[in-house]
């Protein structure tokens, strides 16, 4: 089962009394400059790269790429060469090997980098180069893959394996789509990289809308991924794609009847509980407070404990239709998504909102298209609106989920909506942290995984950094120092 990950700020790190920036008109002094040989590569979309998901791809395409073992920044110039520049302002071409393909590339170049020395690089075309700092050998080669932009790469030490995420555009059904793609390699022999690699599985995974960002976590085991939509393994060259029973064989022991049913929308929940035979024609006993829900029916507990959030208590209402009891119950703050009724309780079922959905998926809708659409008199859904600029009314919405790559199962979702949208994404070591906005200020949030648990942890702020995001037309920012100075 899915568990759905709220983000909860520290109210701790908060800053309520902060009023604004002070613009500076300072001229921020040049150091020193380096002249490069040649330009940075760019390359531009073909013509039969029109849909909006490509357009996206290629125009929001980072040339620039950090390396998170030594804080060094590499780029591929207009011949595909590749350079590194180190934090002591040294440039250095790498050595790698010449590749000759008879087809035009397909996307920009990329580079990834798997571990502290290995660096993953694609020209956009079907081979790839593994790249060896300070080792024997200087690089491996991989052929036969299918073109795309590298996302991430992780070398796992321990399980003598490197995991290479790519992502591509695909058409199905006249529809373009995203398509990630996982590969595995093993080294033939453990720690002897000059020995080769050899595959180990492949698999694949489609998603509607476009991919902000993969990130392999340390163990190999899971990603993260935040997208636009959930994910869906399509291949496993391994394991295969285990489909759902649904034979009339399946054992109906084995179904859990709930307890109770409830469905949400911005505003309210409604809760159903069935009215066992025996206590037909009683009346329940019901007690609603702001944070506890207790029924019960003749000395019965229906449903009883402590709710996730807030409720308007004052404001609930209850009465019994044939053998169920139906709540009405109203939330005290509008737009809030709860993933649970009752705290750690699992009797009861979630039961899909259809005009919710509807809705939602109206509004995500310009995601799947071709066409960049442009309504700006959409309603956002799941905020309060009162609390956004013009600008949020664009869109945004992303989902960030971690997929177990064993069992092909999305195990954590986080659903981030127009009122808490990524501002900016960055790579360390151990996690890609994330600035979310909330309210009017920047929440920097940091995942974090031990062993089946994981979790988003605020772990600093960038106070009223939503109304800097309201005034730049272009969305472009600077990524701040680790220290948030």
């Amino acid at each position: 089962m899915t568990k759905i990950v709220d983000l909860r700020p520290k109210k701790e790190l908060l800053n309520n009394e902060f009023e604004k920036y002070q613009f500076s008109s300072e001229i921020i002094p040049i150091t020193e400059e380096i002249e490069l040989c040649k330009h940075i590569k760019h390359k531009e979309p073909s013509s039969n790269q029109d849909s909006w998901l490509e357009a996206k791809l290629f125009a929001f395409h980072n040339h620039l790429f950090e390396n998170p073992y030594d804080s060094s920044c590499w780029f591929w110039d207009q011949d595909y060469g590749v350079w590194q520049l180190k934090e002591d302002g040294s440039l250095n071409q790498v050595e790698t090997k010449k590749v000759l393909c008879d087809l035009p590339y397909k996307f920009n170049p990329t580079i990834a980098f798997a571990g502290d020395g290995v660096v993953i690089l694609s020209r956009g075309d079907t081979v790839l180069e593994v790249v060896l700092i300070n080792k024997l050998s200087s690089s491996l080669m991989i052929e036969g893959t299918e073109p795309g932009i590298l996302l991430d790469a992780r070398y796992v030490e321990p399980k003598n394996l490197l995991i290479i995420s790519t992502y591509t555009i695909v058409t199905t059904n006249g529809k373009k789509q995203s398509k990630l793609i996982l590969l595995f390699y093993k080294l033939k022999n453990p720690g002897h990289w000059h020995e080769g690699l050899e595959f180990h599985k492949k698999q694949e995974l489609v998603i509607n809308g476009p991919i902000e960002y993969v990130f392999i976590e340390p163990n190999g085991e899971y990603i993260n991924l935040l997208s636009q939509d959930l994910a869906k393994f399509i291949h496993d060259s391994l394991n295969g794609i285990q489909e759902k029973d649904c034979s009339e064989g399946s054992k109906i022991a084995d179904i859990k009847i709930p307890k109770y049913s409830w469905s949400q929308d911005e505003k309210s929940l409604t809760v159903w509980i069935k009215i066992p035979q025996k206590h037909k024609g009683s009346k329940p006993n019901v007690e609603v407070s702001a944070t506890y829900i207790s029924v019960v029916i003749e000395d019965e507990v229906l449903i009883n404990g402590e709710v996730p959030f807030g409720l308007d208590h004052k404001s609930a209402t209850w009465n019994c239709e044939n053998d169920t009891l139906k709540l009405k119950l109203m939330k005290q703050e509008t737009g809030q998504m709860w993933n649970e009724l009752i705290k750690n309780d699992t009797n009861g079922e979630c039961l899909p909102n259809d005009l919710l959905a509807s809705e939602i998926h109206s509004r995500l809708a310009h995601l799947c298209s071709e066409q960049q659409g442009n309504d700006s008199d959409q309603q956002a859904i799941g905020f309060n609106t009162e609390q956004l600029e013009e600008c949020d009314l664009e869109g945004g919405e992303n989902m960030l989920q971690r997929i177990n790559l064993t069992n092909h199962t999305t195990t954590h979702l986080t659903v981030l909506t127009s009122h808490n949208r990524i501002l900016f994404t960055h790579k360390l070591k151990t996690c890609q942290v994330l600035c979310a906005r909330y309210n009017h200020d920047g929440c920097v949030w940091e995942p974090v995984h031990r062993d089946e648990e994981w979790e988003l942890v605020h772990k600093n702020i960038f106070p009223g950094f939503g109304y800097v995001e309201a005034s730049k037309a272009n969305k472009k920012f600077c990524i701040s120092p680790a220290n948030v100075q």
